[in-house]
């Protein structure tokens, strides 16, 4: 069996499709090549932009002066805004007696009693952030399940 070779040229161009896959690969290659100088330009500036330089802090005498006062002014500071326990909330002698029981588990947490009228207040810890006063609340109510978190003002 022998077949004409325009014919089997002309099939083979209609199966493969030959101009479109050509003009398909120059604009892959073209696409890719400028994907390829720029992933290089942009990693060799980056190496260099590196290596180049030294950065020199000039401030002016005032400035100084600024941050020596700001630091004064942060010593003579004992309270800023945190966070305390409360544990109790009622009369007297229950706020007595939870502070009791309370410096007997936690002898180590600051507790303080407040009255604030007509009820008494049994407070505990001093913590600046609320993470930190959720933390020991994990703790505190597995003797006194009543106690809550509240912003108060803490001693440094």
């Amino acid at each position: 069996m022998i077949l004409n070779k325009s014919l089997l040229c002309k099939a083979e161009n209609k199966i493969l499709n030959l101009p479109k896959l050509s003009i398909f690969m120059e604009t892959l290659i073209r696409k890719y090549t400028i994907f390829i100088i720029a992933i290089f330009g942009l990693t060799c500036s980056e190496i260099y932009a590196q290596k180049q330089g030294i950065v020199t802090v000039e401030s002016s005498p005032e400035i100084k002066q600024l941050i020596q006062q700001k630091k004064g002014y942060n010593k003579s500071i004992t309270e800023v805004k945190g966070f305390k326990i409360q544990l109790f909330n009622g009369s007297e002698q229950g706020a007595y007696r939870i502070r009791d029981e309370f410096s007997a588990l936690f002898p180590d947490t600051e507790i303080k009693i407040e009255f604030f009228s007509p009820e008494w207040k049994v407070r505990v810890g001093n913590y600046k952030t609320r993470l930190e006063a959720d933390r020991a609340l994990k703790e505190i109510k597995e003797e006194f399940s009543n106690a809550i978190v509240l912003p108060a003002k803490v001693k440094i």
